[in-house]
This record gives structure tokens, sequence and C-alpha cells, in this order.
């Protein structure tokens, strides 16, 4: 009786043979070119979005120093400046001059 590598052929490891083997990165380079798509489709608008969330929390923090505005810079000033950009900055300026937040 022969105990070596030939006596038991099916218990030796076999290459596992992978037919689909380019679906990952087919799928990977599909999402790249779809995300980049998306990117310059939308990449002006999130720009602009960006920009004016930048230059009303860069106002908010420079129109508190005026003696007649009092601002809070608390957590909800900034996410509402930050989301609305000079529009929320107009509706806190607003807020505060008519005395109903801040």
């Amino acid at each position: 009786m022969v105990f070596g590598e030939f006596a038991f052929p099916l218990l030796q490891a076999q290459p596992v043979q992978q037919p689909y083997w380019f679906v990952g990165p087919l799928l990977s380079v599909l999402l790249l070119v779809v995300l980049i798509i998306i990117a310059l489709k939308f990449g002006k608008f999130i720009v602009a979005l960006a920009v004016n969330s930048l230059v009303g929390l860069v106002l908010l923090f420079l129109l508190n120093f005026l003696p007649f505005l009092e601002i809070g810079i608390n957590l909800w000033s900034i996410l509402i400046v930050a989301f609305g950009g000079i529009p929320g900055l107009a509706l806190l300026i607003l807020l505060d001059l008519l005395g109903i937040a801040f």
C-alpha cells in the first residue's frame, strides 16, 4: 500500500478556476467612469454651493464685530449659514434685528 502523494490524487489541492475573474475590475472601472461623469456634470453646482457657504461663514464672523448685530456664533448659526450660505446669513441678520432669535 502506497501512502505517497500519488496514492490520494483527489485529496491534493487543485487550482480554483474562476471563469468570471474580470467582473470585479470591470465593475470598478465602470463605477469610476460614472463618478467622473457625475463630478463633471454637477461639479460647477457643487463648487458654487461651497463658495456660497464659505463666503457666508466668513461674513458671519466679520459681521459679528459690528456693534448693532449680536448674532451668537454657535452650532445652529454656523449650520444655518453653512447650509444656507448668504441667504442663511440674511435670515440670521433678519431674526437678530427683529429680536426673534439670538
